[in-house]
């Protein structure tokens, strides 16, 4: 008995795919800006798997492609998009699904498979797996809300984030600056004055306040009404993650301790977590969780930063929000956090973690934190020349003492160069004297011109 007749499904493909009738582009990717990964996606070939978190854009982003391809002269039935978080089409097996939406498709050439949702198959790494190998002849896309473990898929992985504070600027009507790209492995960077200019003159500063109040989800950006934005995040992200993902990618049936673990670990507000005691207050043993903080960074929902420093504090992870939109929905914060000095560079810190996250996974290497007795850095680019510290100073003035505690830092971690991203004013243009080697920038331009 099939529980999902060959005819129900029919009436699901064609309801999903309105292009296969009208022969015209969908409008649902119009409604948004393109993302970064549009090019890679246009212009790409084989196999993708697009992962990012819930309400990020990936329907828009696949919408965008479908209009792209049929402007480059595909044929409306070469194009097939199924959507697996549907629950009518769960009750198919996912081979069943594709292999009928491909028998009603034009078969003139290879067809464009675009599964959405994929990850609302328990195991779908292995479900992804065999329909790769079953239509190699086919350009498939799959689009997930979940990361997967190295090795768990065979086709090109990428990564789409909330938008990042540079496309934020855009959606919020800030025209291009034409800033020059910022390269943390080659850093040519303008000199301090010039990056003021940008910083005060082009009214960067205040969309970063902005921006931290909140966040990069797309449509929580666009409410005009920042409350129903937030209840867009908790609804739309958090609460869909948790109860509707979860379970297919870790197997979890223990909400409860899941949203436990990532308010509490939000709650620390990227300070070192000790995760026995983290593990005790919570009621569970210190190997979940351990693994409960990783089926959450796997749900795109935080990023776990372990220390360069000595093994003795490695066991101490500083967790951080992937956009600063979420602490403030889920810890019910509005734009009076700007306010408060320890949690607005709690919500600067994890922006910049974000953002220098995707510089790191751009060019394969890895981030961290340091601290080993007074030495410091929020943040820590491991390259195959020697770590790339960035210290955060949220505050007007930087001096002496800053001087100091970069010293202390590169020392340390004997690195050759090293950043300072901080807040500066107008009236200051002289930038602080450090060392040849530091680079010193506002916090503002540096996620505005560093580029993945």
């Amino acid at each position: 008995m099939q529980l999902l007749p060959e005819g129900r499904l029919d009436d699901l493909l064609r309801m999903h795919n309105p292009w296969w009738t009208s022969g015209s582009a969908p409008t649902a990717g119009s409604r948004t800006l393109p993302r970064p990964v549009d090019g890679v996606l246009i212009e790409g070939v084989g196999p993708v798997l697009l992962s990012g978190p819930r309400r990020s854009g990936k329907t828009s982003t696949l919408m965008r492609l479908v209009e792209a391809e049929m402007r480059r002269g595909r044929a409306p039935r070469r194009i097939a998009y199924v959507p697996f978080d549907h629950p009518l089409v769960r009750l198919a097996p996912p081979t069943q699904v594709v292999d009928h939406a491909i028998k009603t498709l034009d078969r003139s050439g290879p067809a464009l498979l675009l599964l959405d949702g994929f990850q609302a198959l328990p195991d779908w790494p292995r479900h992804l797996s065999e329909l790769l190998e079953k239509h190699a002849g086919e350009r498939l896309i799959a689009a997930v809300s979940s990361r997967p473990e190295p090795g768990e898929v065979s086709c090109e992985v990428l990564h789409l984030p909330p938008m990042r504070f540079r496309e934020f600027c855009s959606l919020r009507g800030l025209p291009d600056l034409q800033a020059p790209g910022l390269d943390l492995l080659d850093a040519d960077v303008p000199p301090a004055d010039r990056a003021e200019d940008y910083f005060f003159n082009r009214a960067l500063d205040p969309l970063l306040a902005d921006y931290l109040v909140r966040g990069g989800f797309p449509q929580a950006v666009l409410e005009s009404d920042p409350v129903a934005g937030r209840e867009c995040i908790r609804e739309g992200v958090v609460a869909r993650a948790l109860f509707q993902d979860l379970p297919g990618v870790a197997g979890v049936q223990k909400f409860g301790d899941l949203q436990r673990v990532l308010l509490s670990a939000l709650l620390h507000g990227g300070a070192p977590i000790p995760i026995e005691l983290f593990a005790e207050n919570l009621d569970l043993d210190r190997q979940t969780a351990t693994r409960y903080l990783d089926h959450l960074s796997r749900l795109h929902l935080i990023t776990s930063l372990r220390n360069h420093a000595a093994a003795t504090e490695r066991s101490r992870p500083r967790v951080h929000p992937v956009d600063p939109g979420l602490p403030n929905a889920l810890l019910e914060r509005g734009a009076a956090v700007l306010a408060r000095p320890v949690e607005r560079r709690a919500l600067l810190t994890g922006v910049v973690v974000s953002h220098v996250e995707d510089f790191a996974r751009s060019r394969g290497l890895d981030i961290g934190y340091f601290r080993e007795g007074e030495a410091e850095a929020d943040v820590v680019l491991v390259t195959p020349e020697g770590p790339v510290p960035i210290l955060i100073v949220d505050r007007e003035e930087v001096g002496e003492a800053e001087a100091a505690a970069v010293d202390r830092v590169m020392k340390k971690m004997r690195a050759t160069t090293a950043f300072v991203l901080s807040r500066a004013q107008p009236r200051r243009r002289q930038a602080v004297s450090f060392f040849e080697n530091v680079i010193h920038l506002p916090a503002a331009y540096f996620l505005y011109a560093l580029r993945p």
